[in-house]
């Protein structure tokens, strides 16, 4: 009798065990992940560098006293506004005892001008400069390998400090020797006329490097590297597929692939780190997150 309950026990104890490995093996099978996922698109992919450069004015006009005299009477301030033949300032001449008008040869912004009443203007430094700022010039310094990047008269996209929006800058000069560093001078033109930009402001010039043409077109994020291979993971119904790339050019945001993908595929964007092939997924509408 005690030896019958103890095989009852024991059947019983093996059917528990089998009961929660199915169990256990139901739950591993019925694992959904979460993902986000984004459509391919055929297209082509330009590749852009960025390259950095400061303004200078399109053109500087020095002001010259035409003979040595003391500062009389001053008629602008440094920074201010001039026009062609407007007075800047009045010397009293030393040779002659004379009050002379010093005028502006230009139009511009008086820039450099320091002079004070009673101070010794001379005839080999100028009083004052006008620079032109109704346009500005961006000039660059780049390498023997970028310079092909650069056409003459080509527009290009600039984006100065602290701004969002970017204008388009054109191509002026493109140095054909080198500077002392070994790199070559390129200028460009910016239109001014509002006088929103500073001379020496900051601005990051893009160019476009390369373009790949007619290519599969997929989110960076949607890449996968496994033992130096790349894969994505296109959704084909409630499950993955798991399938290998070639990478032609990778960008931040979006990356050119060479791949057996259709029009209207899906790749997985964010979730496929803990997925496989054939993987049951559900997708979020980007509030839920990968379980």
């Amino acid at each position: 009798m005690r030896k019958l309950s103890y095989i009852l026990i024991g059947m019983l104890l093996i059917l528990v065990a089998c009961t929660e490995d199915d169990a256990n093996t139901e739950e591993q099978k019925e694992t959904i992940t979460t993902v986000e996922v984004e459509e391919v698109t055929k297209g082509d992919l330009t590749v852009e560098k960025m390259l950095y450069g400061r303004t200078s004015p399109i053109q500087t006009t020095p002001v010259m006293a035409p003979m040595v005299g003391e500062v009389d009477s001053i008629a602008v301030e440094n920074g201010d506004q001039v026009k062609e033949d407007d007075e800047i300032l009045t010397i009293i001449s030393s040779q002659t005892g004379r009050k002379l008008t010093i005028t502006a040869s230009t139009d511009g912004q008086l820039v450099q001008f320091q002079a004070a009443e009673g101070d010794i203007i001379s005839t080999e430094q100028p009083v004052a400069m006008i620079a032109d700022l109704s346009k500005l010039t961006v000039d660059l310094t780049v390498t023997a390998n970028n310079l092909p990047l650069f056409e003459q008269a080509s527009e290009v996209k600039a984006l100065f400090s602290n701004e969002e929006k970017e204008t388009t800058a054109t191509v002026d000069n493109i140095g054909t020797l080198p500077n002392e560093t070994g790199l070559y001078p390129v200028k460009l033109m910016v239109d001014n006329e509002d006088n929103q930009w500073q001379v020496g402001t900051v601005a990051k010039v893009s160019v476009v490097e390369n373009t790949v043409k007619d290519t599969w077109v997929v989110p960076t994020t949607a890449l996968v590297e496994e033992d130096d291979q790349t894969f994505v993971y296109v959704i084909n119904g409630d499950i993955v597929t798991k399938e290998e790339v070639d990478v032609l050019e990778a960008q931040t945001d979006r990356t050119a692939i060479e791949a057996a993908l259709t029009k209207g595929d899906q790749v997985v964007t964010s979730g496929q780190l803990t997925l496989s092939d054939d993987a049951k997924i559900r997708i979020s509408n980007g509030e839920d997150n990968a379980s």
